[in-house]
């Protein structure tokens, strides 16, 4: 069944010019967007805004951890462009696709601002979900390394959402450097 969606969806590949090139751009830039997203509301200045932006970057570090050290050692399952024919759109290295590290991250950033951000979180979740269906597109995860990594951030983000208010002193720490260092830099007069 993980082989028979992955090729419903990568059959698409190399079909239109046009959605090749956008799903280049969402399998590997639309993380980028999201570092922008958590960029802006760290901006703000605002407290919650800001140990918002902490709790996601945690939770995409410990999501990424387990995944790195834990779960694709032990799981180790090719990915689709090393024992199948598929319309493979990007080059990746042939290491293990489970769960997919950008799907990951993705979804560690969305996840953990959905539970506090309803709207940002909703936003960034549809990204994520267009990041997954892109990775599947191009030819380098399957569609169970996608919900693999679904799977695995949304339960790092509930369990650090959960810290919320417990944990508040680290990233009050860093916001309070930040604040800090950012008081301290002049801007020239305009002319």
């Amino acid at each position: 069944m993980n082989f028979s969606l992955f090729q419903t969806i990568n059959d698409w590949a190399g079909r239109f010019v046009w959605m090749d090139d956008l799903m280049i751009f969402c399998a590997n830039d639309i993380v980028w967007i999201m570092l922008v997203v958590l960029a802006g509301l760290w901006m703000t200045g605002k407290a919650d805004n800001q140990k918002a932006v902490f709790y996601a970057c945690l939770t995409a570090a410990v999501s990424l951890l387990i995944a790195a050290f834990a779960i694709s050692p032990e799981v180790n399952h090719p990915r689709p462009f090393v024992g199948h024919s598929i319309h493979q759109l990007i080059p990746h290295a042939p290491d293990a696709s489970f769960p997919s590290d950008h799907a990951t991250f993705a979804f560690s950033l969305a996840f953990s601002l959905l539970f506090v951000k309803r709207k940002t979180g909703a936003i960034m979740l549809a990204l994520a979900v267009l990041t997954g269906f892109a990775r599947v597109y191009v030819g380098v995860h399957y569609p169970a390394d996608i919900a693999g990594a679904m799977a695995l951030s949304f339960l790092v983000g509930y369990a650090v959402w959960k810290l919320n208010g417990r944990a508040d002193a680290l990233p009050m720490f860093f916001i309070r450097i930040y604040r800090k260092l950012t008081a301290k830099v002049t801007f020239l007069p305009r002319p």
